[in-house]
């Protein structure tokens, strides 16, 4: 090589590498570095520095949302990856093609693109690449609304990031993990990681990603009912990506600003941010963002001084087009149930059902995927494994240790049957779920998951301790046989030991086989007949399980609750399944009640409490028919007259929109009523606009039944 052009090919690896370096914190920078080495490698036709020149050139576009101008950049930057058989390089390709079939709204694409770069860079040891790789994949799984294995991917990378001590990912990493966990409804979770990478990114002097940061966390001020601090935040957010360029990030923070407006009844202030952000997300090709302002602005109409049902039908048009392109569940299930309230109140009462029904049927699907991944994660395979591989290496040589084989064989051969019997529950729960989800709403079937996976958990981590404590046991004794003089005494204390394990594991195997058993039990989808129920040890039941189900789903959650049942109720015959979705039904919204008061009272000394109560009715004199009455108290929040005389008619909820469907409560009352010919009724006290001594609800079931009299 000539030393001129060596000495610019020194000149282009130079650029490169710094463009390269800072093409996150400082892209108008980079965006300079990179057309300078550019043209003098087309100068000296260093085909290495093209390639790498044109990649980062790319990045910097993707950066500006101007996709269709950065796909030729990267196709040909391949291509001169592939002649000087670059493998770090194509891999950078694939990535940033990725990225862009992602924002076009092409998942599957993006997927393809993101694995094919991972491949390689494990392929090469490409590591702080491969963080990137972990990271991207995990974003586009929470675009396809997959929450766990975008979890899953997104702590890879955090923590290969934080192993290499690489910011990019570690922060973006960070900020994305808040996103799943803002998703998932824990918002102090969210706003710790937020804040952790805004520090970062700070740090490092990443304004697109500090502009990020800024607005995730006035969208969860926003959630938090803080409405001043959430401005704040999103207006520093606009800012940032205005002078920089960020037509995504400005996209972002125009729409939570319309948000935070509407929420504060500034309604025309709302509508005109959502216009903004509309027209760049629709510049800029964003579609799943197009679709979200989109059912936003339909939901505004009405709020502003002309309302036009052509406009609003409109807008959810093209909302559901970009849903059924993109083929989102999540977003058609939004967009389906938003038709269904525009609907409902007009001549169109056949369409607004239409819509309702795809709207549940895509929750449904919704649910099954994250259902089916928990009940995989449920399989306990390893310690029995683990026992049956140390017991085979045993090589029994007299008449001592064959007994030892014989004890050995025992324990594995329990073992064996409990993990045969947990597979089988497991296989229960899956062709169970499909039925429970027809007959219950979502919230209460997750609670009731909940409650279930923590009243399984102690028998099995007693089977799991008292199957290693076996194990250990068995070597000791191995050992001991294998001695010359042997302690005949200490033989037998260790055979004694083993025999009470055996016993142990069989009790706690047992015990957790009845609770799935009785779980199923009341859980599967009702067969209509009527059986002897024991009332009071339905309703214990389901008020442990409604409340480990909640502090399942939000450990910050805690209340009192007691019982007071009548040791004199005789079991009388009930649908046992039915009569347990009204119970836990009511007890769930006696919880939701006092932690709605905990969340807006600022008495110190409040306590919430719910109870449940039961009590034997016996017939009139002469009369051939006596009652069971039931009682769900709570010292909750209380219902005024308005809401009390609506409470039990279908589609009618007090909860914030996508936490109740509005038909617990109509389908309590129709099953007590109409199942079982009895009565549901509601009491409740509220005062004024505080809350005070006796200010609560109180649901109270009558169920009649025949005495042998």
């Amino acid at each position: 090589m000539h030393p001129q052009e060596q000495s610019s090919v020194q000149i282009i690896e130079q650029l490169n590498q710094t463009a390269w370096g800072m093409r996150v914190s400082d892209s108008t920078q980079t965006f300079e570095l990179s057309s300078r080495a550019l043209a003098l490698s087309n100068e000296v036709g260093y085909l290495k520095g093209q390639g790498e020149a044109l990649r980062t050139l790319g990045f910097c576009h993707i950066r500006l949302a101007k996709f269709q101008e950065a796909l030729p950049l990267l196709n040909e930057a391949f291509l001169l990856f592939q002649q000087v058989n670059d493998l770090k390089g194509q891999s950078d390709v694939y990535e940033y093609i990725g990225i862009i079939k992602r924002s076009l709204g092409d998942y599957a694409a993006s997927l393809d693109y993101l694995f094919k770069g991972s491949e390689l860079r494990q392929q090469i040891g490409y590591e702080d690449g491969l963080s990137l790789s972990f990271y991207h994949i995990g974003i586009t799984y929470k675009y396809l609304g997959y929450l766990e294995q975008a979890l899953e991917y997104l702590l890879k990378s955090l923590e290969l990031g934080r192993k290499l001590n690489y910011w990019v990912s570690i922060s973006y990493s960070l900020n994305n993990i808040g996103v799943i966990y803002a998703d998932m409804g824990d918002n102090q979770n969210a706003l710790k990681y937020y804040e952790q990478s805004l520090g970062l990114r700070r740090e490092s002097g990443d304004k697109w990603g500090e502009a990020g940061c800024l607005d995730n966390i006035g969208l969860i001020y926003h959630k938090l009912g803080d409405n001043t601090k959430a401005e704040n935040f999103c207006l520093k957010s606009l800012a940032i990506t205005e002078s920089s360029g960020d037509k995504k990030g400005q996209g972002n923070s125009l729409y939570h600003l319309s948000l935070i407006y509407a929420h504060s009844e500034e309604s025309k202030k709302a509508f005109d941010y959502a216009q903004q952000s509309l027209k760049i997300r629709t510049n800029i090709g964003d579609k799943k963002g197009q679709a979200e302002v989109l059912l936003f602005l339909s939901s505004l109409y009405p709020l502003i001084d002309e309302v036009n049902h052509d406009k609003i039908e409109a807008l959810l048009r093209k909302a559901l087009k970009i849903g059924k392109d993109l083929k989102a569940k999540d977003l058609l299930s939004h967009i389906h149930f938003q038709y269904y309230k525009f609907y409902k109140n007009s001549t169109k009462n056949s369409d607004a059902l239409e819509h309702l029904e795809i709207h549940n049927t895509l929750e449904k699907e919704l649910f099954n995927q994250t259902f089916n991944q928990k009940l995989v994660n449920l399989q306990i395979t390893h310690q029995v494994e683990k026992s049956r591989k140390e017991a085979e290496i045993y090589q029994l040589k007299n008449i001592e240790l064959v007994q030892l084989n014989e004890e050995i064989q025992k324990q594995r051969d329990v073992l064996d049957a409990q993990r045969k019997n947990l597979e089988e529950t497991l296989d229960n729960l899956k062709k169970t779920q499909t039925q429970l989800i027809q007959k219950e709403k979502m919230a209460s079937l997750g609670e009731l998951t909940a409650g279930i996976a923590h009243e399984i958990q102690n028998p099995l981590n007693f089977v799991n301790n008292f199957s290693e404590l076996s194990v250990d046991l068995a070597k000791e004794l191995k050992e001991e046989m294998g001695k010359p003089t042997q302690d005949k005494e200490y033989i037998g204390e260790l055979f004694d030991d083993l025999s009470q394990n055996q016993k142990k594991i069989n009790h706690h195997g047992k015990r957790a086989s009845n609770i799935v058993k009785g779980m199923l039990e009341h859980s599967r989808t009702s067969t209509g007949v009527k059986e002897l129920t024991d009332i009071n040890k339905l309703a214990d039941e389901y008020l442990r399980l409604s409340y480990h189900g909640l502090r399942a789903k939000d450990n910050s959650f805690n209340a009192d609750f007691k019982t007071d049942f009548d040791e004199n109720l005789p079991k009388i015959e009930v649908i046992p399944q039915d009569i347990g979705r009204v119970l836990l039904n009511l007890i769930n919204n006696a919880f939701y009640a006092v932690n709605q008061r905990k969340l807006l009272s600022n008495d110190e000394n409040y306590t919430p409490s719910v109870s449940v109560t039961t009590h034997y009715l016996p017939p009139p004199l002469g009369a051939g028919g006596a009652s069971i009455i039931i009682k769900v108290k709570d010292n909750g929040i209380g219902m005024p007259e308005s809401v009390r005389a609506k409470v039990f008619q279908p589609f009618f909820t007090t909860k914030p929109t996508g936490q109740g469907t509005g038909l617990g409560l109509s389908l309590a009352y129709d099953i007590v009523t109409k199942g079982h010919g009895g009565t549901l009724e509601v009491f409740s006290t509220v005062q004024g606009d505080s809350f005070g001594e006796g200010v609560g609800s109180e649901f109270i079931i009558t169920l009649p039944f025949k005495t042998n009299g």
